[in-house]
């Protein structure tokens, strides 16, 4: 679990830095619930993906961009759904926004399968949320 963690803080890390060096834009996509997507959505979902899959322990992934689990490591113990950045519609307007993860255990009899059919708000062990602003912090519950 703490490669799990670890993972996230990396990720976390560079979405930090990211944001300080780079202005937003519109792409011309959205996101499978409809919404415009930014330039900053798209990389800051890529961030963490790549993240995650260095760490060789999780399974797969979901997010707000990808909401369909996208295998990382075949053999990884870990599920983790995630929000790449929660509010980013505002970040032009040095509101602040923040990314919101939550961690589960593989169950056993999941394959490869691209849903999470069966897993309930009470089966996630472990979640993290970050806000990044003049000071990056990070929440873990473990």
């Amino acid at each position: 679990m703490q490669k799990v963690y670890d993972g996230i803080l990396y990720a976390v890390r560079d979405i930090a830095e990211h944001l300080r060096l780079n202005l937003t834009s519109k792409v011309e996509t959205s996101n499978e619930f409809g919404e415009m997507q930014l330039d900053t959505d798209i990389h800051t979902d890529n961030i963490i993906f790549e993240a995650l899959k260095k760490t060789g322990v999780v399974y797969a992934a979901a997010s707000e961009e990808i909401p369909y689990l996208k295998i990382l490591n075949p053999e990884g113990q870990f599920i983790v759904t995630f929000d790449p950045l929660d509010g980013s519609s505002v970040v032009d307007a040095n509101f602040s926004v923040g990314s919101i993860f939550a961690i589960w255990k593989r169950k056993p009899h999941l394959g490869e399968v691209d849903h999470m059919l069966g897993f309930t708000g009470k089966e996630v062990i472990g979640a993290a949320i970050a806000s990044y602003g003049p000071r990056t912090c990070m929440i873990v519950y473990n």
